[in-house]
């Protein structure tokens, strides 16, 4: 079998000193963070790029009312999903660089701007503000589907090499990051090139996490990628069966499911969430946001929030230079497995 480029995606991420911990109240007339030099006058808007239900959107929501506390003005969360997260990204791109609007990224469109999937040059027109989380994917069954054909990883392979192309595998982004931890995954456990994973396994995305639990729980999808905190209910109720994690260690909020390096796979993929700007967005706008994003990051309910969804498995908050360079690795990663598996030259 040829020989296959896999990676993990590690940031060794330096801890940053912690903001004030006192955010003053917002007035008509604005305030202040503990970030001087910018003025809050009036509402923020945060893009999720996907739907309402899925990790990115979950990301943000607990996050709403500590920001909107903190800068003293109204935070939105407006949901623009489509074409694998490049709906909300361009819709991003269009909006005035004032300091008003920002968006949350992953790497999914880094593999977009990648493939000339974006009408614009993500990384001159947007900017990195901070890294929030950085979660563990983990390939989920439907309970009602795998009823009588498989009760773990193992047996689903065994299961998926006997009926190629019975099984169907969802996802938020089919050319994205998840794509990429499923392919690699089973790619090693079917003992097949990452191209042919299709051979095997149909591919179907979903505009957001909730259309694509639904799914699953009715037993029209068989597989899954999500992350454990967009799925915990799911799990508890017995509809969702994870089956295994992408990563180098089990994670937190499923700790009896085996994860890839237990098995001698190296897939570790899982989706970091960012927050970016558009260039050209004043960098006290910037400083003050990042400022803002860290102090909700540290308060009790956030730290409490990302406990419960296994987000402290991995480094999390990183500020603006620590995210870029954060992605100016992931593009030369993401670059050479697409070389890897024949989409770019």
């Amino acid at each position: 079998m040829k020989k296959r480029t896999v990676f993990c995606v590690f940031a060794a991420l330096a801890a940053i000193a912690l903001m004030g911990c006192g955010a003053s109240k917002g007035s008509g007339s604005g305030s202040r963070t503990a970030q001087e030099g910018w003025k809050w006058e009036r509402k923020v808007t945060l893009v999720c790029p996907w739907g309402v239900g899925g990790g990115a959107d979950g990301t943000l929501r607990p996050l709403q009312p500590l920001l909107q506390e903190i800068l003293g003005v109204p935070v939105e969360i407006v949901n623009v999903e489509g074409a694998g997260g490049a709906n909300g990204i361009n819709y991003t791109y269009k909006q005035p660089a004032d300091g008003y609007t920002y968006t949350l990224a992953t790497q999914s469109i880094i593999l977009l701007d990648l493939q000339k999937i974006l009408p614009f040059d993500y990384q001159k027109e947007l900017t990195p503000v901070a890294k929030l989380v950085h979660s563990t994917n983990l390939l989920i069954a439907s309970k009602k589907a795998m009823a009588g054909k498989y009760s773990n990883f193992q047996e689903l392979l065994t299961y998926a090499k006997a009926h190629p192309q019975e099984l169907s595998c969802g996802m938020l982004t089919a050319t994205g990051q998840d794509s990429v931890s499923m392919k690699q995954t089973l790619a090693v456990g079917l003992g097949v090139s990452i191209p042919e994973v299709d051979k095997y396994i149909k591919t179907v995305s979903y505009g957001g996490g909730a259309e694509l639990s639904a799914a699953m729980v009715g037993g029209h999808l068989t597989l899954g990628v999500s992350g454990a905190e967009e799925i915990r209910g799911l799990v508890e109720s017995g509809d969702i069966v994870p089956l295994i994690a992408m990563s180098e260690n089990r994670v937190s909020a499923v700790p009896d499911v085996p994860c890839t390096k237990e098995l001698g796979i190296e897939s570790y993929v899982g989706s970091w969430r960012a927050i970016y700007a558009r260039t050209g967005t004043p960098q006290a706008a910037i400083d003050s946001m990042a400022a803002a994003l860290k102090q909700a990051w540290d308060t009790p309910a956030y730290q409490d929030f990302m406990r419960q969804n296994g987000y402290l498995d991995r480094s999390g908050y990183a500020n603006q230079q620590e995210t870029l360079a954060l992605q100016e690795g992931e593009y030369k990663l993401f670059e050479q497995y697409l070389k890897d598996i024949g989409i770019l030259k």
